[in-house]
């Protein structure tokens, strides 16, 4: 396979129309392709729709308030929307920062990457955060993750201060120290733009910098999308175009600026062969696609690249002989695909791995 390209984003800048014609900043996109991708999904939206919200969660005690996590993760915490918590302060020149005028915010702004950032960490439906070490392919029960009042944990993102983001299925947003487990608000309004539930990954602003943005993509179909941390408010870019029209993924980037997502194939996901795409958020079309028709992502699936190759996360709850979560390697530079693990003896629904990890072969 040919080898995985870094290049820097260019974004358009504000002001700028989709593909339908109507401005990227409005409070509303109506697609003509929204539809639930199983019945989790649609039950969440509907809860979401009656007004159900993220109150404080609780674990070990309850949800450290205001902007501490009760963890000493190295970062600055992120608040609620408008309290300028640092993690998108505007860039420095020449630090690889978006353009003057860009959409997206700055990122964070940490300049080392602490060792717990090398790791994955997947979390489950079960509410339970895992550390995950590919080099020994070894899984590391870290904490429960019960922020949202019971609400399932539907994707994950992790910074380069090995925090995780966790959007749940109430569509909150939370975030969790992976060292102690606790629960942050993040002041995140669920529902921004008409995105219920999302997809995650930060990515570096350009290779090698320690910027990073947090993309989203609208499991809705919608397409792609961020957050800028500092508001807490959810901006989009538009719809997928090309093969990924009208399709939905999980995300993960990496720290010499790539973004990739992971579109689930039949039966139970998108119609079609499972694949994993390097994107370009600013057309919203892939790069480079890779297809995986042997691959059955199930009803619960994630991913997360690390060291030049994909850990792809599946789990079929509806398979009464094998429930449970596999992992499977998918490595780009030989189109080769190796069974790591199955039958986890519980299902991955998100998984990350920061922009601190390898973006080359370990070994």
């Amino acid at each position: 396979m040919p080898e995985l390209g870094a290049a820097s984003w260019e974004l358009r800048g504000p002001g700028t129309l989709d593909r339908l014609g109507a401005p990227l900043q409005a409070a509303r996109y109506a697609w003509a392709f929204m539809r639930p991708r199983s019945g989790r999904l649609a039950a969440a939206l509907l809860a979401i729709a009656a007004g159900a919200g993220g109150g404080c969660g609780s674990h070990h005690g309850g949800a450290a308030q205001g902007g501490d996590d009760g963890g000493d993760d190295g970062a600055v915490e992120a608040g609620g929307a408008g309290d300028d918590a640092g993690t998108d302060a505007p860039a420095a020149p020449g630090d690889g920062g978006p353009a003057e005028g860009s959409l997206v915010g700055d990122g964070s702004t940490l300049s080392d990457c602490v060792p717990e950032a090398s790791l994955l960490y997947v979390v489950t439906e079960e509410r339970e955060l895992y550390s995950f070490d590919p080099g020994k392919n070894q899984f590391n029960l870290l904490a429960s993750v019960d922020c949202a009042n019971g609400s399932y944990a539907n994707s994950m993102a992790i910074d380069r201060a090995a925090n995780a983001w966790i959007n749940y299925g109430d569509g909150s947003l939370w975030k969790v120290s992976t060292k102690t487990g606790a629960c942050t608000a993040t002041g995140f309004v669920p529902n921004q733009q008409g995105v219920g539930l999302f997809g995650m990954g930060f990515a570096a602003k350009s290779p090698g910098s320690n910027t990073e943005q947090l993309f989203i993509c609208d499991l809705q179909g919608g397409g792609l999308g961020y957050i800028d941390l500092s508001t807490m408010t959810l901006m989009r870019f538009g719809p997928f175009a090309g093969s990924l029209a009208g399709h939905d993924a999980e995300l993960s980037g990496t720290g010499d600026a790539r973004l990739f997502g992971f579109f689930a194939g039949s039966p139970l996901g998108d119609a079609g062969s499972a694949s994993v795409a390097q994107l370009d958020p600013s057309s919203e079309a892939a790069t480079q696609q890779w297809t995986l028709p042997t691959l059955d992502t199930g009803s619960d699936w994630a991913f997360s690249f690390w060291g030049g190759d994909f850990y792809l996360y599946t789990a079929n709850k509806y398979d009464q002989a094998h429930p449970y979560s596999s992992v499977t390697r998918f490595r780009p530079s030989d189109g080769s695909l190796t069974v790591m693990d199955q039958d986890l003896g519980f299902r991955i629904v998100g998984a990350g791995s920061s922009t601190c990890a390898p973006t080359t072969p370990t070994q």
